[in-house]
This record gives structure tokens, sequence and C-alpha cells, in this order.
């Protein structure tokens, strides 16, 4: 048995024990909390609600991507669709960090953020080869909002390209 609820408060009881208030919203997990039994063990895990909205878009999204890759005339292999991904974050406006570093940072860069791109090399005053990065954290950190900005700016490069796909266009209505 699988419940969604919002989490309200942490109690402790009169033996000292932790109680957790859990708020629960649809008919379906009020049903399922009805066959609890009291005092009975149950093995509970928690992870943090992903609408499944938020899944179609991201979908719809990575559609779109390949879509346009392949109009573009690319091989559609994964460059492609990742140079697409780029571009619609930069021209999305996406919230990115830029950071100063010797290239041998680059690599934990990549472990840190999504999308890792080189801005511009230069020598420092000691000789040293520095790179300046243009760091994006990607899709999975973003709210609905963002996500939906990101998304709009995705299914204007399709435009740009002719691609009205019709069918697609019910995950994002």
């Amino acid at each position: 048995m699988q419940v969604t609820a919002k989490y309200l408060r942490k109690l402790t009881n009169e033996d000292g024990k932790q109680e957790i208030v859990l708020e629960l919203d649809s008919f379906r997990d009020k049903e399922v909390a009805k066959e609890l039994v009291k005092n009975e063990k149950y093995v509970i895990s928690f992870e943090k609600y992903r609408s499944k909205r938020s899944l179609e878009q991201n979908a719809l999204m990575w559609e779109m991507i390949k879509q346009i890759a392949i109009h573009r005339g690319g091989d559609r292999g994964v460059a492609d669709d990742w140079d697409i991904y780029v571009e619609a974050l930069e021209r999305a406006g996406v919230k990115s960090v830029m950071l100063m570093g010797t290239p041998e940072i680059e690599e934990g860069l990549k472990n840190a953020f999504r999308v890792v791109k080189v801005y511009n090399t230069f020598e420092d005053e000691n000789g040293r080869v520095m790179n300046t990065y243009k760091c994006y954290y990607g899709s999975s950190k973003m709210d609905t909002k963002q996500m939906s900005n990101l998304l709009e700016t995705v299914l204007d490069m399709a435009s740009e390209e002719g691609i009205y796909p019709k069918d697609l266009m019910d995950l994002y209505a």
C-alpha cells in the first residue's frame, strides 16, 4: 500500500515517543488509511513527491528535442539531443553559475551540475591556463514554472524548424 501525503508536524507522545501527522487528500489514500490497524507495525518509506505533470513535461521536452535533432539532420545520437538541450537552457535564460578554475576542475563540475560549458579560456598572471565555466543545474532541479519556461523555449525552437506535433501537445495542455 502506498499513499501520497503532506507532512504536517512531529509530536512527542506521553511515553516520549515520536509521532508524525500526515494529511491525506485523495479519496484513494483515505481508503488505504482505513485499512490501517491500531498498534500494528508498518514499514514506511518516504520520498519527496514529484507530480506526474512534471514527468510528462520532461518527457515532452525530450521528445521535442529528439524531433528537432532529426529535423536539423542530426544522426539522432545523444550528442545531437544534448546540444539542443544546452541551446534550450541558454535560450530560456535558465539559472546558471559562472565559475573560474583550471581545466582540472572540469570533471568535478560535471559531477555537480547537469551541464558544464567552457565559456572562455585564458592565462592568468602566473601563466596558468584558466577556464571560465558556465554551469547549469538542469531541468530536474527546476520548479514547475521554470520547467514550463524551458518547455516553451523548446516548443519555440521546434516551431522555428516547422515542427508542430499536435499529438504531443496533449501532454502539455
